[in-house]
């Protein structure tokens, strides 16, 4: 789904949230849960069963193999437990505070409000990206009850997640793994923009 319509859709329900005279700063989908590569490496030896499982089949030259049919779905059975333990979030940067709403899963449609904190009390790991489809960041603070948060955005959010620690870092949010010196985003700019007009 196109990234205006997501921040057009999650508008209405940040706003509610925020504090009178707030602005929004930056704004992300993301999902939570388990890095994306975990997921990726399960994936390949059933990906890999399934083109031997192939070959076998259109092989006149040998015998039924087992292997295949095991390699195609014990993967999948590991596989399986991570999509449930992924979420679609939004968050978003206002002047004061950080702001993690809860999304559907398919509509990308707002679901409920999962937590908003000062930006004094936020601090976030930035993992960059492993991969050069996912990049990550960890959210410690209010409303995960002392654990992290992993917030893992795809290739297409992923710009959209590095503003977003831009804004936390020039907010006073405590940055890891990112140098101080990056430059403060405008403020102001409407969840469903890019660029001020």
């Amino acid at each position: 789904m196109r990234r205006d319509i997501v921040k057009r859709r999650v508008g209405p329900a940040l706003y509610e949230a925020m504090e009178p005279g707030d602005q929004i700063m930056a704004g992300a989908l993301a999902m939570t849960g388990p890095s994306p590569a975990w997921e990726m490496l399960l994936t390949l030896p059933a990906l890999a069963g399934s083109v031997a499982g192939a070959a076998g089949l259109f092989s006149n030259f040998s015998p039924p193999q087992p292997l295949g049919p095991v390699l195609v779905f014990v993967p999948f059975l590991f596989a399986w437990p991570l999509q449930f333990r992924r979420k679609p979030v939004f968050v978003a940067v206002t002047q004061r505070q950080f702001i993690c709403y809860g999304m559907s899963r398919f509509g990308h449609e707002p679901s409920r409000l999962l937590f908003s904190a000062p930006l004094a009390a936020v601090r976030v790991t930035n993992l960059g990206g492993r991969m050069s489809v996912w990049g990550s960041v960890k959210y410690y603070g209010p409303g995960v009850d002392g654990r992290s948060l992993r917030l893992n955005g795809s290739r297409r959010w992923r710009k959209d997640l590095n503003e977003v620690v831009v804004a936390l870092q020039a907010g006073g949010a405590a940055v890891d793994g990112m140098p101080p010196s990056r430059p403060p985003l405008q403020p102001g700019l409407p969840v469903g923009t890019d660029t001020p007009a």
